[in-house]
């Protein structure tokens, strides 16, 4: 065999030599083919280590389909890039069952992302519904122990206040004795000696009697003022520890709401005008003088945020299983910061000796003893609305003897 055929098997088996033997036909040619398959050999070896910048400029239909290979690669690469930045909107025509593959993959991202996301929002609203339940769990915790609190404070102020309140009564009355007395003898005063009348008006003036006569009225109506704001706490203590509860009955809360604003017309009537909306609504089981102490604590707070004379407006609607009502000023409106603390007992932003902080609390705690709903939402400025939500179907009897209900909280 020739060194040509030699040479040629040795191409044909992909032995490609360094160089042309110097004994070769055609020697000038084989070494131009040799170069070119050369050259095809390194662009192929980079392709396939993943160079794809690496360029060729022979010609020929092996060159071309390597070309094309290349150009559909770069282009692969460049969508694999999409398809990792998020867009699963790329598809691949080009490459035979390989784009049927590659667009199957695609698909199946881009529905594992849509599930990704929903399993996602679906977590993010649970650990919210968590957070908001773990909050109400522990501010329930915390108002049934201030509760308790509460109740042995009340009774143990409440003895003593008892008696306080009857001395008072009393002193006035020895106080009334004791000037009659004066007043009778200095009237005889007249048929005494002078020496005797001398000494007595002496003894006035030194005791100051009319000074005292004068004050001793004073003293005892301020020391009945005082021992009656303690009896005011006493009672808000009272209903917020609910010692003194009422038995369960079913009535209507607009029947509830409308004879609380009767009672109060009188305070509201300065403050605002009082606007109804009553919806048709059902009956319901709880404890009215509770429900009566909620609305007009509400209602007393409203006209109290209001700074001149504004509008409180009432209003009622069925809400599902729940009955709810509303009650909205247009007052001053409560700050962002303290919002949260609204509810926490003795907390007040009126001046001192003017609240007893234990108005919304009770608010709450009733709400919480019929298994319903409180919110509120306040702009500064504008105003407050508190809404109140109540299960038709209760479980306020067996909150009365502080059992737990019978299904989930409302």
């Amino acid at each position: 065999m020739t060194v040509l055929g030699e040479l040629l098997r040795a191409l044909a088996a992909g032995q490609i030599p360094a160089k042309v033997p110097p004994d070769c036909e055609y020697s000038e040619e084989v070494g131009e083919l040799i170069a070119y398959l050369n050259d095809l050999t390194r662009f192929q070896r980079a392709m396939a280590a993943g160079d794809l910048s690496a360029k060729i400029e022979r010609r020929g239909a092996l060159a071309g389909a390597l070309k094309g290979l290349h150009a559909n690669l770069r282009h692969l690469t460049w969508q694999t890039q999409q398809v990792a930045a998020g867009d699963f909107k790329q598809r691949v025509d080009f490459l035979g069952e390989f784009s049927v593959a590659f667009n199957s993959m695609v698909e199946a991202l881009a529905q594992a992302r849509d599930d990704l996301v929903t399993k996602n929002d679906q977590l993010a609203t649970a650990y919210a519904e968590l957070k908001s339940a773990q909050a109400q769990l522990l501010q329930q915790e915390k108002m049934a122990s201030v509760g308790q609190l509460a109740a042995g404070i009340a009774h143990e102020i409440n003895n003593p206040m008892g008696f306080i309140q009857s001395n008072l009564g009393t002193l006035g009355s020895y106080g009334d004795a004791l000037k009659s007395y004066v007043e009778k003898t200095e009237e005889l005063e007249a048929q005494c000696p002078e020496a005797v009348r001398n000494t007595l008006s002496e003894q006035r003036k030194e005791l100051d009697l009319e000074f005292i006569f004068e004050d001793l009225p004073t003293l005892i109506s301020e020391s009945v003022s005082g021992a009656k704001r303690v009896r005011d706490i006493v009672q808000s203590l009272k209903n917020f520890s609910h010692v003194d509860e009422a038995e369960v009955q079913r009535i209507n809360i607009n029947d509830c709401i409308e004879s609380t604003i009767l009672t109060t017309e009188g305070a509201l009537r300065p403050k605002a005008d009082v606007v109804r909306e009553y919806g048709e609504l059902p009956a319901i089981e709880c404890r009215p003088h509770l429900l009566s102490q909620l609305f007009l604590n509400l209602l007393q707070n409203a006209a109290a945020a209001i700074p001149e004379h504004g509008e409180i407006r009432i209003k009622t609607w069925v809400d599902g299983d729940m009955v709810a009502a509303s009650v909205t000023d247009t007052g001053c409106g409560i700050p962002k910061e303290i919002l949260n603390r609204i509810f926490e007992p003795f907390f007040t932003t009126k001046p001192v000796g003017t609240g007893t902080g234990l108005g919304l609390a009770n608010v709450y705690d009733a709400v919480k003893k019929h298994h319903g709903k409180i919110g509120v939402t306040s702009t500064v400025g504008t105003g407050s609305t508190f809404t109140i939500r109540l299960p038709i179907k209760s479980s306020a009897a067996s909150a009365a003897d502080g059992k737990p209900p019978a299904g989930p909280p409302a």
